[in-house]
């Protein structure tokens, strides 16, 4: 695992103090509560939903270790879209359906936890928390119930703006960033779990995001990706109703940053200038 950096959004305009090096890395005989392992599954959402969880649990004092050996709390983000990334997650919890019993917490997030909901703990009892990306504001709460021995735990609003914001998010990368700007689907297609998954459309308010690309430029990231389910469906929620190419257009102004947007549903980029 590679150096990572916690940007605490609230504190950006402060580089001395919001941006720093990951804490370093609990050892391998370290399992006591307080360090935490954390694995992906799925697309550039879920990639960006999970340094924002690590972002959090960074702040709320959890040391990151490379292996969920050496773990007291494991987490997997998952992906319901993909259908192998479905499959490895369930595969990985069948794997450790001992833990439990040796006091480590696990916790399935994202997608496939908002999909399954509660029937997980029926699939997986050695489960401790059920969480869906839009809750993930939340997970200071759901842990410390999680922490005070509660069995079954869940997380399963989809249709909040909170996830937008979150306290702090880690960035595993010195150059590029992550960037949501649009969470959710109103297209209810028959083949897709989107809208079940990640709730109906919300977008960000265009002043938070074009706000953050700044602070992000001024902190020496060159390329921004925008992400979204449907990106091109954005609409501006504030009063200024900018249009997702208007978005773009100032996005491409900011000193510094080589625009990038990336729609999850269609797989496409939207060039800015480079």
């Amino acid at each position: 695992m590679g150096n990572s950096f916690d940007i605490r959004v609230e504190a950006l305009a402060n580089p001395a103090s919001s941006v720093a090096k990951a804490p370093p890395m609990a050892t391998a005989h370290d399992t006591a509560r307080g360090t935490f392992f954390l694995e992906t599954f799925g697309c550039q959402m879920n990639e960006h939903d999970s340094e924002k969880v690590a972002g959090l649990l960074m702040a709320r004092g959890y040391q990151q270790v490379e292996t969920p050996e050496a773990a007291g709390l494991i987490l997997y983000n998952t992906c319901s879209i993909r259908e192998k990334a479905a499959q490895k997650v369930f595969s990985r919890l069948g794997e450790y359906r001992g833990l439990k019993g040796d006091g480590k917490k696990i916790a399935l997030l994202g997608c496939v936890a908002q999909q399954e909901g509660e029937d997980i703990f029926s699939r997986a009892p050695w489960v401790s928390l059920v969480c869906g990306s839009a809750s993930y504001r939340k997970l200071p709460e759901l842990l410390a119930k999680v922490e005070a021995g509660e069995q079954r735990v869940t997380g399963l609003d989809n249709d909040t703006d909170e996830t937008f914001e979150t306290e702090m998010t880690r960035r595993d990368n010195p150059w590029r960033a992550y960037l949501t700007i649009i969470e959710g689907c109103d297209k209810a297609c028959a083949y897709c779990v989107v809208p079940f998954t990640r709730g109906p459309e919300r977008s960000r308010d265009s002043a938070r995001i074009l706000q953050e690309l700044k602070q992000l430029a001024d902190f020496g990231y060159s390329e921004v990706q925008f992400l979204g389910q449907t990106v091109n469906s954005y609409a501006d929620p504030s009063p200024r109703k900018m249009r997702f190419s208007e978005l773009l257009v100032e996005a491409a102004q900011v000193p510094g940053i080589r625009s990038k947007v990336y729609d999850i549903a269609s797989a496409g980029f939207y060039a800015g200038h480079y």
